[in-house]
Order: structure tokens, then sequence, then C-alpha cells
């Protein structure tokens, strides 16, 4: 079978140069194994390899121009930059997922939060990527990763369910249809079921065709991302079960789910509630990791740690200006420097105030025009 080509463009700044090359590599992955069983061969293209000089308009056009115009689909990676103005958009990144997004392109976007940050991670650039961060988020849904391999992890299973929507160009040859010779075609029908006689061998289908159902989604109704995201968390809830099989633990998070939210099908939530959705994974996730306290201190430690960062993170807060406030509202003897010295008691503090912050935080975007 000929392999039908589809391009891919990878878009990030210069900061994340380490995704990129496992985004390469994901795709690799992909084709090495369904390539030739789906008939086509994805070809993932950026600038620094898949672009030649061009001074016939201003810099970014050329990227746009011979890169994303003719890709299906764009992989965006941010971490702690923007990126440079292009005089059309604020980043380069950002011109180029606005302009895919315009030409209908499917367009999937990743944000690291792997800490720490660089050390001379700009602050304006911190901003404005927060900013775009959340403009994002209003339109659709963003995924985030806390280390690499999540990261690949992600795409991997992401590239897959992206390129179950595209289809090969399948060219198959003329060939002349022979007229059957003494061969008639005869139909009789008995209760409800139709015998056809078809060709030389004679072959009998004594059933009616299966009609399959197609569940139709709602307008209202979150995306399918929206619900493969769900799932992605559920599957989290489910991976923390130790007292029960993967499938059983899977099965009663996601009637937990459904519970929840009085919803037959998960796809049915509304997309509204989506955040809704999140606040109820993060808290059972939170009280599943609280039965890690007596059996691993250490890991449990840890993961409050990671909690009050991402917490922070999301909200933009450094640890310079937050750190001293909250040492102040919690009235701590002594102030919060480094969070691994503080204990456990001390950070659970930490974690729920942190909480409270992000809740507000949260309420106050949502209830921005």
């Amino acid at each position: 079978m000929q392999l039908t080509p589809l391009k891919l463009a990878l878009c990030g700044p210069s900061d994340v140069s380490k995704e990129i090359f496992i985004a390469k590599e994901a795709v690799h992955k992909w084709n090495q194994l369904h390539s030739e069983a789906r008939g086509l061969w994805i070809k993932p293209q950026h600038w620094t390899t898949d672009v030649h000089p061009d001074l016939a308009d201003r810099a970014q056009a050329v990227p746009n121009r011979q890169i994303i115009d003719k890709s299906k689909i764009i992989i965006a990676v941010f971490w702690s930059r923007f990126g440079t103005p292009t005089g059309a958009a604020d980043s380069g990144t950002q011109e180029e997922i606005l302009r895919a997004a315009a030409l209908g392109r499917k367009v999937m976007v990743y944000f690291s939060d792997i800490e720490p940050k660089p050390a001379n991670a700009d602050a304006r650039q911190m901003e404005l990527l927060w900013e775009f961060r959340q403009t994002l988020r209003s339109r659709g849904i963003c995924f985030t990763f806390q280390s690499r391999d999540k990261f690949r992890r992600l795409l991997e299973d992401h590239l897959a369910l992206a390129l179950n929507a595209f289809e090969p160009k399948i060219v198959r040859p003329k060939t002349r249809r022979k007229k059957p010779s003494g061969i008639t075609q005869k139909a009789k029908t008995k209760t409800g079921n139709i015998f056809q006689v078809v060709g030389d061998g004679n072959k009998f289908y004594a059933k009616p065709p299966v009609e399959k159902i197609i569940r139709e989604r709602r307008p209202e109704s979150v995306t399918t991302e929206q619900e493969y995201q769900i799932g992605e968390w559920i599957n989290e809830l489910a991976q923390g079960e130790v007292t029960m099989s993967q499938t059983e633990a899977f099965g009663m998070w996601g009637a937990r789910f459904k519970k929840r939210f009085k919803l037959s099908h998960r796809g049915d939530l509304p997309a509204a509630k989506m955040p809704d959705a999140e606040e109820w994974y993060r808290t059972q996730k939170a009280i599943q990791k609280e039965g890690w306290e007596p059996n691993a201190p250490d890991l449990f430690k840890n993961k409050l740690i990671a909690t009050i960062k991402a917490g922070m993170n999301e909200m933009g807060l450094t640890k310079e200006t937050y750190y001293p406030a909250l040492s102040k509202r919690l009235k701590m003897k002594k102030p919060i420097i480094h969070l691994p010295d503080l204990t456990i008691a001390n950070l659970k503090r930490v974690r729920n105030a942190v909480r409270t912050d992000r809740k507000k935080f949260k309420a106050t975007l949502r209830g921005r025009p």
C-alpha cells in the first residue's frame, strides 16, 4: 500500500528544545508501529530543520507559509518563555497557534510545570505566558505536565487519538467486472429474515443488518478532548487504589464521578462544569494521598510540596513574595524559606492555604467578562 504523507508542525520557544525532541520521537514511534497498518506517514517539521531562507516577507511569515499552512496538526509547547514579538503577535509561537486555529488545523498545546524554573527566567515573559495560558483555557482544553516522561506518555496517547481523524488516500486499480453466467439472485422473506442467494458460492445471509447505535454528543456537553481528560483523571485515581484490580478501581471511580455530577455518561457533563470536575479530581486525589502519610512519609511529604508548587505556579506566584505572606498569615514560628525544611504538619497548613487561594483565584477568573 502506498503511504499517504501527513505533515505535523512542532512549535515552541527556545527553552523547550528537549520537549521538541521528545515530540519528534513520539511521531517516529507512531510511524514505526502504525504507519503501514494505517496507510499514513507522519512527517514532523520544525523551523530549525524544515525552513529555507526567504527574504520576500517578514521573518515569522516564512515558517508560517512553509510549515504551518501546510501542516494538518500543530503541537505547541511552552515552559518559562513566551517568545519573541513578531510584529503581528507577542511571540512567534503565539502567531503560529492562532494562525493554525484560524485555518481549521488540529492544534494541541502543552504547558510545562516542571520545577524549578530557569534561574534567568524573565518575569515579563512569565507574565505574558500566564495570560496566554488563561486565554487558551477559555477557548478549549490544554494539557500540563510535571515531568518530561509524563509529556512523552501524554503526547503518545494524544497523537494516537488525533490521528484517528485522518484517513489515507487509497488508490485502487480499476478492475473490469465480469458478468455472471447462468447466475440468478433470489430473495425471500420469512419471519423478518432475508435469504439472498449471491454469486457462485451460493452464500446465504439469514440475519438482518446489525444497526450500530451512535451516541449523539449534546451541544453544551464537554468536547472529545475534555472527555478524554476526565478519563485520565479517573485513571489516575484508579491507579492510587491498592486493594482491588485496576479494572475494578476504574469502574468504581467512574461510577463515583457520574454519581457526583448526576450523569448517565461522563461525556454528558456540561462544558461549563469542567472546572468543577477538575476540582473534584484534585480533592479526591488529595484525600487519597492522605492515606500515604503513615506508611510512606517521605513520599507523602514530596506530594505535599508538589501540590503547593503546582498551585503557586497556576496562580503565577513566586516564593520570594508568597512565602513571606504565607508565613505571616499562618503565624509560622519561623519564616518559610525552603519547603522541604517544613514538618508534614506545617506543609499541610501551607497546602490548605494554597488551595484556598487557588479557589479564590479561579473564581476571580470565572467572574471576569
